[in-house]
Formats: structure tokens, C-alpha cells, sequence
């Protein structure tokens, strides 16, 4: 089937439109590209692409609508459906974002920090136990049922596989185990002697597993896609050119880099929430009070940072701002490795990297495509 092409440019003007027709030579060839230009009313100029099949006239989707028609489409794999949105990340320059999407598609290193969702402390541990007579019983447990010498063998669990396997993984038949290492039988057995944790009469302990259910592995599967859907949608929400080439780009468009912090601080953010935006909120803890810092505004920056720091880490970082001009530089990147580092007392009831991430991000909110 032959599919024409035509060269559209429409001009918008006040009192009327012009539409230009113009058909290149198609040099051989039974296709040509068509472009329209169109001057919207905000000033901004996109670039659409037709084409005219059959006799109608259908628009070739921009590379954020392939990204956002591949996420809601239940029959596109998730790392193909990533992999369009990872076009987009690349060519606006979220190299955070660029981030997160390799993690979920090429896997996390072993030193590498998880989203939330991959946590994996929380699992169960299944027991098998072995009699006598060549029966076997099965019971599962938590780590927060076991002593800290078992336990700790949860730290740092994590799911770091690409979202690929994770999806193999829940197409099998029964749920995926991790095995424990022998020395971890060893020591339940040692301790269940002892009577410090849960055995079976008259039986042995010679199996202990990590059950990741599929139930569970489904749902990481899909809090990652719904999570990139949902920012992808923001991110157009900014401008529909997102990802075309010549596009808008975090450098020259500061709302994006603050759509992708908004959610990406949501994914990783451990034990407390901060989100930033135009209207944004940060928040610590569970029961934190919500605090909006304004572009400019370094004394509502200041107030906020009270949350994080003790009155002495607070003049601190104002000593900082002064040393850059009130424009976050050297010195302020080395008060928050200071904080970072544990240099400052912190507010009650915050984590050294907490109080880093929320001060980061209340400077982002003030200084929006000044500081990085």
C-alpha cells in the first residue's frame, strides 16, 4: 500500500490563516515527509508529523506519546515500554531519570541504592523441617520474629534484578525462593537447641529459603510502570515537545527537572517524604508538617531548613549562601557533605542522609536550575 506525503506549513495570524501547500519531489520514491509548523498561542513552536494513508490523514506520534501510549498498553512489555520513555530522558537531559530507567532495566548494582518498592525485608522466610520417617513439615516466618543474629541476614535485602527477570519470574508455577546459606541452618539449628527460636518435635531443620511471592513481584512490576506513566504524563503536562528532538530540555526548562525530582525523591526516599514543584510541599516523617519554600525566598529557605538542622547548622548553611552570593556554590556543596558526613547536630528524629536529601531538595525548590 503506497502512502503520500505532503509538505504542510500553517501560519496562525490574527486576523485570518494562511495554509501554504507545498509537494516536494519524491525522487523515485511513493513517500515524502510532511511537517506542519503551527505558532500556538503561547509562543511556542511545535513540529507535528502527518501522514495521509488511504485517504486519511493521521499524525505520526511524537517520541513522549510513543513513551505514554506504550506504558498504558497492557500488551507492550514493560522494558520495551521503558525503553521509550529512556529516548525521552536522554534527549531533556534527566540524567536522574536516565538513572532510575537503567536500574529498572539493566538491574542494581550490589552497592547501588533500591527503590523503596524493592525492598526486601519484609519477606518471608520459609522453614522446611525433616522427620524421621521421610516426612517434612513447612512454616514461614518473619524477620521481626527471630533473634538479631538470624535477622541480619534480611539487611540490605533487596530485588535488584531488571524488571525482565522479575517478569519471568512470575510466570513460573510456584513462588521463586532465595536459598540461605548452610552456616545460616546452622546457627537456627544451634539457637533452637537453645530454645530461643521455633522448632518441630522429633524433626530437623534442613531447609530455609527467602520467598519472593508473584503476587508481590507483580506489584513491583507494576508500581514501576505506573510510576513512569504518571511522570511521563507530567512531564508532556510541561510541553507537549517533550523528547523531540529540539525539544525543551531540563537545561532551558526548569519545571521538568522539578516533575522528575517530584517523583523520583518519592521512589527513594526512605523513612520520610519530600517532593518539590511549583506549588510543592516537603515534608519529614510520618507526621510531619508540610513546608512550601518559593522560588528566591532564602529566608522561607532558612525557616524550612529547621527542619533538618539545629539552630547552629542552620546559620551554617545561611554563612554558606552569603560566602556563594546567594546563589548555591562551593561552599554550599560543602556544608551538605558536612551534613552529610554527620559535621551538624540534627533536628529530632532525622537521618544523617534524610536531612541531605531534604536540604537538597528545599535548595532545588529555591534556586530552580541553579542548583543540581
Amino acid at each position: 500500500m503506497a502512502v503520500s506525503y505532503v509538505a504542510i506549513e500553517i501560519a496562525l495570524h490574527p486576523q485570518r490563516d494562511r495554509v501554504t501547500d507545498q509537494r516536494a519531489d519524491d525522487r523515485g520514491r511513493d513517500t515524502q515527509r510532511i511537517i506542519v509548523a503551527a505558532q500556538v498561542c503561547d509562543d511556542r513552536r511545535g513540529v507535528v508529523e502527518l501522514s495521509i494513508c488511504n485517504g486519511r490523514l493521521l499524525t505520526v506520534p511524537t517520541a513522549m506519546e510513543n513513551a505514554i501510549e506504550a506504558l498504558s498498553d497492557p500488551n507492550v512489555s514493560l522494558p520495551d515500554a521503558l525503553r521509550r520513555l529512556l529516548v525521552v530522558s536522554r534527549r531533556i537531559g534527566a540524567d536522574e531519570l536516565s538513572q532510575w530507567l537503567r536500574g529498572e532495566l539493566n538491574g542494581y548494582a550490589s552497592d547501588a541504592e533500591v527503590p523503596t518498592y524493592r525492598a526486601g525485608r519484609h519477606l518471608p522466610i520459609k522453614l522446611q523441617y525433616d522427620g524421621l520417617m521421610g516426612g517434612s513439615i513447612s512454616r514461614s516466618l518473619t524477620a521481626a520474629e527471630l533473634p538479631d543474629r538470624l535477622s541480619n541476614v534480611m539487611e540490605g535485602m533487596a530485588f535488584r534484578e531488571p524488571v525482565a527477570e522479575l517478569e519471568a519470574l512470575t510466570r513460573g508455577d510456584a513462588d521463586p525462593q532465595l536459598t540461605l546459606p548452610v552456616a545460616w541452618i546452622a546457627l537456627y539449628r544451634q539457637l533452637a537447641e537453645e530454645g530461643k527460636v521455633p522448632s518441630m518435635e522429633m524433626m530437623i531443620l534442613n531447609h530455609a529459603g527467602v520467598t519472593m511471592p508473584r503476587t508481590h513481584l507483580t506489584g513491583i512490576l507494576d508500581r514501576v510502570k505506573s510510576t513512569a506513566l504518571d511522570l511521563a504524563l507530567s512531564l508532556e503536562d510541561v510541553s507537549p515537545q517533550v523528547g523531540d528532538t529540539g525539544g525543551p530540555t531540563t537545561a532551558d526548562e526548569p519545571r521538568l527537572e522539578r516533575e522528575v525530582q517530584v517523583h523520583l525523591t518519592q521512589l527513594f526516599a526512605n523513612g520520610s517524604t519530600i517532593t518539590i514543584g511549583d506549588h510543592a510541599t516537603i515534608a519529614s516523617g510520618e507526621s510531619a508538617t508540610a513546608i512550601r519554600v518559593d522560588p528566591g525566598d532564602i529566608d522561607g529557605l532558612l525557616r524550612a531548613a529547621t527542619t533538618f538542622l539545629q539552630p547552629d547548622g542552620v546559620e551554617s548553611l545561611a554563612e554558606a549562601l552569603r560566602t556563594d552570593g546567594n546563589q548555591p556554590a562551593e561552599a554550599t556543596r560543602r556544608f551538605l557533605d558536612r551534613v552529610k558526613n554527620g559535621g551538624y547536630l540534627l533536628a529530632g528524629g532525622v537521618a544523617g542522609n534524610a536531612a541531605y536529601d531534604g536540604l537538597v531538595a528545599l535548595l532545588k525548590q529555591a534556586f530552580p536550575g541553579v542548583f543540581s
